[in-house]
């Protein structure tokens, strides 16, 4: 049996069980292996960043200082996810064709770990994934973590999870799309098709103009695919609004959001729309990106 491979990402704090929990889920769905990756950044690296506010002075100590904390995330990282391994009975595997070979009906993982930069881990082992699941910006207490995503979202081409903090178990019977006919909606829809699939049903909300197909015309092919949908229209005046998008994930008691991440790039940073932001932010459910 073919499986693909979803992509957890560990970063040494508090949100890594919950990453690592809707991994699990979402690999049954998709019928995944899984692979967990820690990127570890090159101190010197976050360094240089620095040197010329410090005027070089302290560098020895500094350096140290940044050392323990990345040793400090590594290690709760790798504890994590040992206990998540043990505590689900997955088994380890260091050959991942070995480990498909006759044996699919059984749950897999292996341990990456990659020492650079975000940008590097994600381009990595990102864009072999058929699926990055990481946690939310801001949650966990990493101070990095929009900077995580961003590389995941803009450096690997591939769909990604965002897992709220506190979350409890991933709820797929009710998906919400946010749909504005736009190529980076449309990718998000092709992507989420297995849990589309899988799902009780899917509502389309929309507001403005569309880009494209409209939200009625994305519920047709749905309902082709076997999948039950209706649509859901909010009073915005051009476009979706965080706020209202937010009020309709509330009014409707959703287990996920599928849809378009939006950003431009300038001087070779990526930066996230201020509606994917703001939802990424306050949204107290996975979302499922693609861009």
């Amino acid at each position: 049996m073919k499986k693909g491979v979803i992509l957890a990402v560990v970063t040494g704090t508090v949100s890594d069980p919950e990453v690592l929990d809707a991994t699990l889920a979402l690999s049954r769905i998709y019928d995944s292996h899984i692979e967990v990756l820690h990127p570890r950044l090159d101190p010197f690296q976050i360094l240089a960043g620095l040197i010329d506010g410090i005027n070089g002075l302290g560098t020895s100590d500094i350096v140290a200082g940044i050392k323990d904390d990345i040793d400090r995330r590594h290690q709760l990282a790798r504890a994590a996810f040992t206990a998540w391994k043990e505590r689900h009975g997955v088994r380890l595997e260091t050959d991942i064709g070995k480990s498909f070979a006759g044996r699919s009906e059984t749950l897999t993982t292996t341990w990456r770990q990659y020492e650079g930069t975000y940008d590097g881990a994600m381009t990595q082992y990102g864009r072999l994934a058929d699926l990055i699941v990481l946690a939310q910006p801001g949650s966990g207490g990493h101070p990095a973590q929009d900077m995580i995503v961003e590389a995941a979202l803009f450096d690997t081409g591939r769909p990604v999870m965002c897992i709220p903090s506190g979350f409890r178990g991933l709820d797929a019977k009710r998906i919400a799309i946010m749909w504005n006919g736009s190529q980076q909606a449309a990718r998000a829809v092709g992507d989420a098709m297995p849990l589309l699939s899988a799902c009780g049903n899917a509502v389309v909300i929309s507001a403005g103009q569309s880009d494209g197909p409209d939200a009625t015309e994305l519920v047709e092919r749905l309902v082709l695919r076997g999948i039950e949908a209706r649509t859901k229209r909010i009073n915005a005046s051009q476009e979706l609004t965080p706020g209202a998008l937010l009020a309709a994930l509330e009014e409707i008691s959703f287990g996920l959001v599928v849809m378009g991440a939006y950003g431009h790039c300038r001087r070779r940073e990526m930066f996230l729309g201020s509606v994917t932001r703001h939802l990424l932010a306050e949204a107290k459910i996975p979302i499922l990106l693609a861009h």
